[in-house]
């Protein structure tokens, strides 16, 4: 397999995580993983992200892309521990307490990402300006949203779920392009 290959399924891969764990094998959708193994495997396979970014540093880098990719490993940290507190119902308000400040850390660092895109021509202009606008859109509403607004706030879903849907993009751009 080719590292643009892998660089591209790693893309996919993290676009495609929330809908496949949570909407399709988890409580919420098929019911086939308990609510602790939905989101093990969400957090796990959702370390697909900063790989993903930290591929891109073979081809061309700068120091936004560098950055952002700093952000996203240290963020996915504390969403790995917002994920462990999800999977026991005893720690949900705490889970949802902590899961806004990784969220919208991890939604920092995809928009510091897709500025270091933009700077490149990794990807076609209004591609890295689709999923920078998306992303910066995230964060803004997950970072002065309240735990609470997880359940409540009808933009929270959508708009994290376009940012998934920009890196599924990316990837099948990148799995495409020629150099």
């Amino acid at each position: 397999m080719s590292s643009r290959l892998v660089n591209g399924l790693m893309f996919v891969l993290a676009g495609i995580t929330p809908i496949v764990v949570y909407l399709g094998l988890g409580p919420d959708g098929a019911g086939i993983l308990s609510m602790a193994r939905t989101e093990q495997v969400f957090a796990y396979l959702f370390f697909s992200l900063p790989i993903a970014f930290m591929m891109l540093r073979k081809d061309e880098t700068n120091n936004w892309l560098d950055a952002g990719l700093l952000i996203l490993v240290a963020s996915m940290s504390m969403g790995m521990v917002a994920d462990a507190l999800g999977a026991d119902i005893q720690f949900s308000a705490m889970s949802d307490a902590v899961s806004i400040t990784a969220y919208s850390s991890i939604m920092l660092g995809a928009f510091i990402c897709g500025i270091g895109s933009l700077r490149t021509d990794l990807f076609p202009k209004w591609l890295s300006g689709v999923f920078t606008i998306a992303s910066g859109l995230s964060f803004l509403l997950l970072a002065t949203a309240e735990p609470v607004d997880l359940d409540t706030n009808e933009l929270l879903i959508p708009a994290f779920m376009s940012v998934h849907l920009v890196m599924i993009i990316l990837g099948i751009y990148t799995i495409r392009r020629h150099d």
